[in-house]
């Protein structure tokens, strides 16, 4: 018979236990499912669990300590640049769930920027339930079970005050019974799940009693996630290497929850056959290692022959050269780890004075029900594709934007934050010069017509822009830097910052909540893509907002710094802002960097509903 003093037990603060895990116990009808009463003196324990916690446990107990581990790992983010592309690399603790989908992931979050909902465990997976009874201040191990979710029996036990504890190792294989002591020997880089009730014990004294039971990792889990949601295109295949990870095991005391790290560990493979796509997703991969050590690792990840599949079929090629990067990762056990790096197109570099900028390659547009919705297109096509065309302030193509709450949608690219609507200063090097030039552009006042009753005027007054090639349908400027062969020809679609005459929708009103696309004699002849800011520097109603307007005249390129009146308008009971429809050209953010460094950040964007 094990024995446990219940002095002893409490020295080990077993309330920390409570967040591990959760019971409820109910007064049921007496169950006669098994075709027996249940004796007067017993009670039927039925066990069903709720998921793993995709919050973070702080309650493991080292042998040398009564007290849970403080330390956490120093999160830390930087951009990155490559052979033909940017990359996110960061520490964190924002480590996916394999099973859930990065919609999911973005979304549904806590206060305290963790996940709040729970990850179910799978049909298969085992768990054993150990019961201890307290007998007069001593805890008596009485019974443990062996079950997969789902398929519990009852347990009928005799009625009093219990422990209980739970362990799964979030697979199939079986969980020992503990030995004399209560402990057992854990498993190398497994993804050991504990549960208990802690220091409050367990009164059972009804004929049916339900237990729920909501796991916690009890080593910590580290993640390597490679991505390419900034290139919104899956992985077709890379190279990629880990070194530095090491996964050691540890002895666990199931009653005072003790841990006695084993002398040594493994190092877990982790090259691209490792590496499993997230929810079905190949722009997202990830591997896991586990470990009870809680000594700082120094982690190197490289990423080589990168090859990812575009919107046309073809195949982006970004070659041999490796992306190497290293970061120290601190493991806490119960805690979740990631090694992040984020892939994202890099940017074309134009300009110089307050009118330099590093620009998207090309528009934005929205690509519903995507994991990531917000999306440069991989070509840079001339296009009236309508989910490209939008609203002043709005974050959804085609619908007017609440007057209370204007969106910049370029921030909603992934890594979130790291792309914005440009400022009116910033299209100085992209536009035309000349008497008067710039002034009319600010004062201009778009017509019914659908075409800016001043560019006549303007175009007469305003010399070509600097530095810009014209044709019948485009536009184009050769970036300083930012070409690279990844994306075709020095003279591509994309390697070009290429301004498509893609029109734009000059009136409307607000009478339903989607717009129908109606761009008249604009496409062909105009692009048209707005900035952030208005003639005071707010996008307040019924002021100006600049956008920008350009088309070719005589051979040339002009292109001027407009403006639109906004006006306020209600669809429904709304307030919303009534505007035109034109494209959207993004720029990088300057303050990233600063913006990122917060502990709050996550790189995954957190779209409006």
């Amino acid at each position: 018979m094990k024995t446990i003093n219940n002095n002893l037990a409490s020295k080990f603060a077993l309330a920390a236990f409570l967040a591990l895990g959760t019971l409820a116990v109910t007064s049921c009808n007496k169950d006669k499912s098994q075709g027996q009463e249940t004796p007067a003196d017993q009670s039927q324990l039925v066990v069903r669990v709720a998921g793993i916690s995709d919050g973070e446990s702080n309650a493991i107990k080292s042998s040398k300590s009564s007290t849970s581990s403080s330390k956490s790992s120093n999160n830390s983010i930087e951009l990155v640049q490559s052979n033909g592309f940017d990359a996110v690399v960061a520490i964190d603790n924002n480590a996916p769930s394999a099973d859930a989908s990065p919609l999911s992931q973005a979304g549904l979050r806590a206060s305290n920027g963790l996940k709040a909902a729970s990850t179910p465990l799978t049909s298969t997976t085992t768990y054993r339930l150990y019961l201890y009874k307290n007998e007069g201040g001593a805890y008596t191990f009485t019974k443990s079970m062996q079950f997969t979710p789902g398929t519990e029996a009852p347990i009928q036990i005799p009625n009093g005050s219990y422990k209980w504890v739970a362990l799964s190792y979030n697979n199939t294989d079986a969980i020992p019974e503990a030995d004399a002591s209560n402990n057992l020997v854990l498993p190398e880089n497994k993804d050991v799940l504990y549960a208990t009730s802690g220091a409050t014990d367990i009164v059972i004294n009804s004929n049916t009693a339900p237990l729920s039971i909501t796991f916690n990792r009890l080593y910590a889990r580290i993640a390597i996630e490679i991505n390419t949601l900034g290139m919104f295109a899956p992985i077709n295949s890379a190279t990629i290497a880990v070194t530095g990870q090491n996964a050691k095991a540890a002895t666990f005391n199931l009653t005072s929850g003790a841990i006695t790290l084993a002398g040594s560990g493994g190092t877990p493979a982790l090259t691209e056959v490792n590496f499993t796509d997230l929810d079905g997703n190949a722009s997202r991969k990830v591997a896991y290692y586990y470990t009870a050590d809680q000594t700082a690792q120094s982690l190197t990840v490289s990423v080589s022959n990168l090859k990812i599949q575009l919107d046309n079929g073809t195949e982006r090629n970004f070659g041999a050269t490796a992306l190497t990067q290293s970061k120290v990762i601190t493991p806490e056990r119960g805690k979740n780890h990631r090694f992040l790096v984020g892939i994202t197109e890099s940017a074309l570099s134009f300009g110089s004075g307050t009118g330099a900028a590093q620009w998207s390659r090309s528009n934005l547009y929205y690509k519903p029900n995507d994991a990531t919705p917000y999306r440069f297109y991989h070509t840079n096509p001339q296009t009236n594709d309508p989910n490209s065309f939008f609203s002043f302030g709005a974050h959804r193509p085609r619908v007017l934007a609440s007057a209370n709450a204007a969106v910049d949608a370029c921030a909603l690219v992934y890594p979130a934050g790291l792309w914005k609507i440009p400022t009116g200063a910033q299209l100085n090097n992209v536009t035309s010069v000349g008497l008067l030039g710039g002034l009319l552009g600010d004062l201009g006042l778009t017509n019914v017509a659908g075409i800016d009753a001043l560019v006549i005027v303007q175009d007469a007054l305003a010399a070509r822009v600097v530095n810009s090639t014209a044709t019948a349908t485009y536009s184009e400027f050769t970036p300083t830097t930012g070409n690279n062969s990844a994306y075709g020809a020095a003279t591509s679609s994309v390697n070009r910052l290429r301004f498509n005459y893609n029109g734009y929708m000059n009136t409307l009103g607000a009478l339903n909540n989607l717009i129908t696309l109606n761009l008249g004699n604009t496409y062909g002849s105009y692009n048209a893509f707005w900035t952030s800011e208005n003639l005071i520097g707010t996008p307040l109603i019924n002021l100006g907002v600049k956008y920008h307007l350009g088309h070719t005249t005589g051979g040339n390129y002009k292109a001027y710094r407009t403006t639109s009146l906004l006006s306020a308008g209600l669809l429904g009971a709304v307030s919303v802002i009534n505007s035109p429809l034109m494209n959207i050209r993004c720029v990088r953010d300057a303050t990233w960097a600063a913006k990122s460094a917060q502990a709050s950040y996550n790189p995954m964007p957190v779209y409006p509903n």
